[in-house]
């Protein structure tokens, strides 16, 4: 129940929006066209449950810790360190201090989910807890929400892959999202701001002048 709790508070919100725009003829959340440098993004595009995307650019993250052996200084620009690929994650892992850590991956197309992205946007999983749309660098949609002790950035690309970023303790330490609205609350104001500027941190590293709408 408490799940459901989180996001209905965000989605009635949402809700009166999209009723607002349908109503005016206008489902689609509006945007400028692809361009390059990628446009900046409408400040009410959060409002809406479709965006006008495009699947034309290519993925970002490799799959693997490859760039980050080869960019020390994208490494330590994410305050990370000790990279280990993790498959189950499709993540690759770096510590932090204090024992936390900071992952970047994301969720490709297979036969199972040919476009991944709706299902992040939409969120169409039950479990999602403290869920919050947003616009990254004013150039890229994307959601956080609470991923085990920790808060997990999903970004649109431009690409069929989802990037996601993730900070906070290793999984399974910390409480579990769910138990308690007040703790999830502050276990989002602890890693959801970090999570957010690591992947802003990411971004500007490896996609300068990108955005979910880059030509």
């Amino acid at each position: 129940m408490l799940s459901v709790r989180n996001r209905a508070i965000t989605a009635v919100t949402v809700a009166t929006v999209v009723a607002a725009a349908v109503l005016s003829g206008c489902a689609v959340a509006p945007a400028p066209p692809p361009g390059k440098p990628a446009p900046r993004l409408p400040a009410d595009s959060i409002a809406y449950d479709t965006l006008p995307v495009i699947t034309s650019r290519p993925k970002l993250f490799p799959g693997d810790c490859s760039q980050f052996e080869k960019n020390p200084a994208l490494l330590g620009t994410l305050g990370g360190s000790s990279p280990t690929y993790n498959p189950y994650a499709k993540a690759c892992v770096m510590k932090r201090s204090a024992g936390t850590q900071v992952e970047v991956g994301s969720m490709d197309p297979d036969q199972r989910i040919p476009e991944p992205w709706p299902g992040w946007w939409k969120v169409y999983d039950y479990s999602v807890y403290h869920f919050r749309r947003m616009l990254v660098l004013d150039r890229y949609y994307a959601v956080s929400q609470l991923d085990g002790y920790g808060c997990k950035v999903a970004v649109n690309t431009g690409s069929p892959q989802v990037l996601t970023v993730r900070v906070g303790a290793e999984l399974g330490q910390g409480p579990v999202p769910g138990d308690s609205v007040d703790v999830d609350r502050q276990t989002a104001q602890r890693f959801c701001p970090d999570a957010q500027k690591a992947t802003e941190d990411y971004l500007n590293t490896v996609d300068p002048g990108g955005g979910s709408l880059a030509g």
